[in-house]
């Protein structure tokens, strides 16, 4: 189809739409996210980022890509008040992540991370919000400064979040997720059809008791495919949290204490998520804590993350003659404090730790990373976006987690390296 013809089908089922809604106001929405910037090292060579743990890293002055997400929103509202909810999510990235449908060098420029509609209000539930698509879990959290969501569950599927059970509020849904580089995997039942996928129940029940506890249950199961003889086919997982009012009851802010478990398909890289725990055996076991938020001190705000790990059976063909895996320990604990000291200019400072030990290799060892940004903002505050930052980063590690990093950094011996760079960073 000619890109006229598209544009005259697409503003003809807009135009019935409009006709057929006569009935209920429709407003547009657009927000989104702009990140972009360089990263060099001092001998002015473009460099990556510095991820010893794969799982997040200290994101300042640590980013080289450029990432863009723009999420357009219908919303309808019928006279009766219901609500509809029609989003969306483009996005492109540099370097292009293992999303639903993302591979590198597959020529997908944009790929369509999210595709739901919700509807809120109904009569028989009018405080419930009901959804069906493709779409982030309502219930996502992620540290922004570590770049890093340790709870994440994406999916096409459908359910419902914020109902009202007296003693606490209820969200429940249903998700598939298919790591698009596992797509082709066949199960190893060859009269089966189809393809392996993750297929998630997630319960969660939110303010409980009129507190700030949380407490989530997420059950998997997923076909084995002939990857590896002892794949785990279902997995456990939950998560207790604790959402403070304040900065842990000493100072202005938020935090929120984490601990979080998994076995089979819920442990390892699929703690606190769905859709990558296709690699565990039925003994891979998980757990977490993390303490996660920020000070507000009058001009200077200071957000801190720390997280620790343990898995048992990671990767199980890591000892193929023994049939099990490694056990791993890893965490990191670090902070970056914002001191804004007119209305538009701020300085920013960050401090990181990383660790990791994986049991019976030569993996063991830190990095250090330190940053300091002078940052452009548009108002006051650690929030405040746009902002415009140039840095200069730090960083040196231990002999031992050379493998862990980009082998630019460490192919001429070295465990250290000064980076450079500027970077702006929206979301709207």
């Amino acid at each position: 189809m000619k890109t006229k013809q598209l544009t005259k089908c697409v503003a003809l089922a807009l135009s019935v739409a409009a006709c057929s809604a006569s009935a209920a106001t429709t407003d547009f929405q657009l927000h989104g996210y702009i990140r972009s910037g360089i990263l060099m090292n001092s001998d002015g060579n473009r460099v990556t980022q510095l991820y010893p743990l794969s799982y997040g890293g200290w994101r300042l002055g640590n980013e080289q890509n450029t990432k863009v997400e723009l999420l357009p929103t219908m919303v309808m509202t019928a006279d009766s008040g219901v609500i509809a909810r029609v989003k969306t999510n483009l996005t492109h990235e540099s370097k292009c992540t293992a999303d639903w449908n993302c591979v590198d060098g597959d020529g997908h420029e944009i790929q369509f991370r999210e595709a739901y509609a919700e509807i809120e209000g109904a009569s028989f539930a009018p405080n419930t919000v009901f959804w069906a698509g493709k779409r982030y879990s309502s219930s996502n959290t992620s540290s922004h400064e570590y770049d890093w969501e340790y709870i994440q569950y994406n999916g096409t599927g459908g359910g419902f979040d914020k109902a009202d059970l007296g003693f606490a509020r209820l969200d429940f849904g249903v998700y598939t997720f298919t790591p698009s580089d596992k797509i082709s995997w066949d199960p190893v039942d060859s009269t089966e059809q189809g393809y392996p996928e993750d297929l998630s129940a997630n319960m969660w029940l939110k303010g409980i008791g009129g507190t700030g506890f949380d407490f989530q249950l997420v059950a998997h199961t997923m076909n084995a495919s002939s990857w590896q003889s002892n794949q785990a086919e279902k997995g456990l997982g939950t998560t207790l949290m604790y959402n403070f009012a304040n900065f842990y009851g000493i100072a202005n802010g938020y935090s929120r204490a984490v601990f979080q478990y998994g076995e089979g398909l819920a442990a390892g890289d699929s703690l606190g998520k769905n859709g990558w725990g296709f690699a565990n055996s039925d003994g891979t076991k998980s757990w977490r804590g993390v303490l996660d938020g920020m000070a507000s001190l009058g001009k200077v705000d200071v957000a801190t993350f720390a997280f620790y790990q343990s898995d048992e059976d990671y990767k199980p063909w890591a000892n193929a003659a023994e049939g099990t895996g490694n056990d791993r320990n890893l965490w990191a604990v670090g902070f970056r404090p914002l001191h804004q000291i007119t209305n538009n200019f701020a300085m920013q400072y960050e401090a990181g730790y990383e660790y990791i030990d994986v049991k019976n290799t030569d993996v063991k060892g830190g990095m250090t990373k330190l940053t300091v940004a002078p940052t452009l903002t548009f108002e006051s505050g650690f929030w405040s976006r746009p902002q415009l930052r140039v840095f200069a980063t730090y960083a040196t590690w231990d002999k031992e987690i050379d493998s862990r990093l980009d082998k630019g950094y460490t192919r001429n011996l070295d465990t250290d390296t000064l980076n450079f760079g500027v970077q702006a960073e929206v979301w709207f």
